[in-house]
């Protein structure tokens, strides 16, 4: 780990170090940060708020918004796992906000997410590990110019035959129809039987492959993104517990929300 050299950082000393030292840092070696951020922070999570709602209609915004006021409430009591934990889905919920405005109403990605069956898909495996793997499928049909739309989308999920998509027919899209309206040909075989494939069944992104798949939509690298995220994977685990003050817990939770809030804006809005 990386020699801390102060004891107390304020906003600027830590949003301009973190590329050397990382939130996981002050909690393990429980460096605290000087100043007073209730009122700033009330003001940054209610602009957040009402921008998410202003730009976004999908119900699954609300998610996003739990994250933030649940966050906030947990670092106010101290609870470390929670705090940042609630950061972490915020990550990765407002990142898939963002993919789901992208591709139109009826997103099944959307549908998934309402009806609480994200995990049945994932569980069956219909599952993108990587943003290449998205952007590596759609390629292969549309080539660089793509128009994404909650058709065109299919395309980066799994072939089946009309057997084995039956079960998963409210995630699946007609290849017929996806031809038709996007003016491309497909020969797939199905991925379960090797039979003429005749649906595509939607595949579901992996946290590390919503962040880069939300580069890939927004035209930028998503490497920042992708190293918060990490680093709150690793305040989770393996560690999960610290014995962090609890009164300084709330300034350090502040500032790493408002860098995050800060760089993720600039994918999203």
């Amino acid at each position: 780990m990386s020699r801390l050299p102060k004891q107390k950082y304020t906003q600027n000393d830590y949003i301009k170090q973190y590329d050397n030292i990382s939130t996981l840092d002050f909690l393990i070696a429980g460096k605290s940060v000087d100043g007073d951020y209730s009122e700033y922070i009330n003001k940054i999570i209610d602009s957040e708020i009402s921008a998410i709602n202003t730009k976004f209609k999908s119900p699954v915004k609300n998610d996003a918004i739990r994250a933030l006021q649940n966050g906030y409430f947990c670092a106010l009591n101290g609870l470390v796992s929670g705090a940042f934990e609630n950061s972490r889905f915020f990550l990765e919920r407002l990142s898939l906000l963002k993919i789901i405005s992208c591709t139109g109403e009826k997103n099944p990605y959307e549908t998934a997410l309402i009806n609480k069956e994200w995990h049945i898909l994932i569980n069956n495996k219909f599952t993108i590990y990587s943003a290449s793997q998205f952007i590596g499928k759609l390629n292969h049909y549309f080539g660089k110019k793509l128009d994404m739309d909650n058709i065109s989308v299919y395309t980066t999920g799994i072939p089946l035959c009309g057997i084995h998509a039956k079960k998963f027919r409210k995630y699946s899209e007609d290849i017929k129809n996806i031809e038709e309206r996007c003016h491309i040909s497909i020969d797939e075989k199905c991925s379960k039987c090797n039979k003429k494939a005749v649906k595509f069944t939607i595949a579901l992104p992996k946290a590390g492959a919503i962040i880069g798949i939300l580069g890939f939509l927004s035209d930028m690298n998503s490497k920042n993104l992708g190293k918060i995220y990490a680093d709150y994977s690793r305040i989770l685990h393996p560690y999960g517990f610290y014995s962090y003050p609890r009164e300084n817990l709330f300034n350090l939770w502040a500032i790493d929300i408002i860098r995050l809030i800060e760089t993720l804006n600039k994918y999203v809005f």
